[in-house]
C-alpha cells in the first residue's frame, strides 16, 4: 500500500520537531576506519548520551511542567515504553498495523521507526509477515533510498521493549555517511575489500524480472530460512533468538548475536555491517584501540575461514 505522505513532508515534519526542541539533531561528521579490509563509518552523536538504555525509565521532552514536578509521559499505548512527545512525531499509519514515527535520537535526517500499533508486542519477538510488509513498503516506497533494520532482543542492541523496526537513509543517499561508504553486501565483488569477522547469513535478491522479490510472504520465507541458520549457529532450539536484521531493495542479512557488549562497546544492526553510532570521542578511541573487526566478532559469533 503506498504511503499517504511524501518524503518532503516527512523531512519537513522532522525539521519542525528539531526547531521546536522535541528531538535533538545536529549533522555529524562521519569518520572512516578500515580494519582487515572492511570499511567502517563512525558517526559521533552527542545526543545519544541522553538515549535511555534497555530497562531505564524515559522522560518525555514535554514532561517538565516548569514547577518542579513532572507530568506522566504519554506513550504509544498502555503496553508501550516509547514516549509520544508531540502530535507530529507520529507521521502516519502503515497498513493499519504500524505507526510510522520519527526517531527521537536521530543520527541522520530523517530517522524513522515502524512501531507496532499493538503496544504489547515485544522486541524479543521474531518478525512476522505484517512487519515484513510494512518494512518493504517503506524500502520500496520512499523517494530516497532507505533500508530497514531490526534489533531482536537487548543482546542485539535493542533499547526499548515495544516492538519496532527502524527505517534509515542508505549509504550514498544521505550526506551523513562518508563518501564511498557501503555496507559489505554492496561491495564490488571484484574488489579486495573484506567482510565482517562475525558470522552472517545473506540472501542477495536476483535482478528483475525473473528474480524480483515482490511479496512480504517471499521475504518471510527468506527470513525464516536465514533465521533457522542463525538458530543453528547459536545452538538455540526455541525461545528468543538474538539477531540483527537488515533489509534493502537488493538483499537481506541476519547476524547472530551472543553478546550485548564487547569490552564495554556495543552496536546495533547497522553497526554490525559497518555503520557505527557513538556518543563521544572516547568511545571512538575505544573502538579503534580494540579493532572494529575484533568488536564485531566479540558481539556476534567469530567467523572461521574455510
Amino acid at each position: 500500500m503506498p504511503l499517504d505522505i511524501s518524503y518532503d513532508e516527512i523531512c519537513s515534519k522532522f525539521d519542525r520537531l528539531v526547531s521546536n526542541g522535541i528531538i535533538q539533531y545536529q549533522p555529524s561528521h562521519p569518520v572512516i576506519v578500515t580494519d582487515n579490509g572492511m570499511t567502517f563509518c563512525f558517526n559521533v552523536v552527542e545526543a545519544l548520551k541522553e538515549k535511555p538504555q534497555a530497562g531505564e525509565a524515559f522522560k518525555s521532552a514535554q514532561s517538565n511542567l516548569g514547577d518542579g514536578t513532572d507530568a506522566q509521559p504519554e506513550t504509544f499505548g498502555p503496553g508501550s515504553d516509547l514516549a509520544f512527545d508531540h502530535p507530529d512525531i507520529c507521521i502516519t499509519r502503515v497498513n493499519e498495523t504500524h505507526f510510522l514515527v520519527i526517531n527521537k535520537f536521530p543520527v541522520f535526517r530523517p530517522m524513522l521507526l515502524l512501531l507496532t500499533i499493538d503496544s504489547y508486542r515485544r522486541q524479543h519477538e521474531l518478525l512476522d509477515v505484517e512487519d515484513m510488509e510494512a518494512a518493504w513498503s517503506l524500502v520500496c516506497g520512499l523517494e530516497v533510498e532507505h533500508f530497514a533494520f531490526f534489533n531482536c532482543t537487548v543482546t542485539a542492541g535493542s533499547s526499548r521493549a515495544h516492538k519496532h523496526l527502524q527505517v534509515i537513509p542508505a549509504p550514498g543517499a544521505n550526506d551523513g555517511y562518508a563518501d564511498g561508504f557501503r555496507f559489505f553486501p554492496d561491495y564490488d565483488p571484484e574488489s579486495q575489500t573484506g567482510t565482517p569477522s562475525c558470522v552472517y547469513f545473506l540472501e542477495i535478491f536476483k535482478e528483475p524480472p525473473e528474480g524480483l522479490v515482490k511479496t512480504s510472504q517471499q521475504l518471510m520465507e527468506i527470513y525464516l530460512r536465514l533465521l533457522q541458520q542463525t538458530r543453528e549457529a547459536l545452538k538455540l532450539n526455541e525461545g528468543p533468538c538474538p539477531h540483527n536484521w537488515i533489509l534493502t531493495k537488493r538483499w537481506m542479512v541476519i547476524i547472530p548475536r551472543q553478546n550485548k557488549e564487547y569490552r564495554g562497546l556495543s552496536a546495533n544492526s547497522p553497526g554490525m555491517v559497518g555503520s557505527v553510532y557513538i556518543a563521544n570521542q572516547s568511545q571512538f578511541d575505544a573502538w579503534k584501540e580494540a579493532g572494529p573487526q575484533r568488536v564485531l566478532a566479540g558481539l556476534g559469533l567469530p567467523r572461521v575461514e574455510a
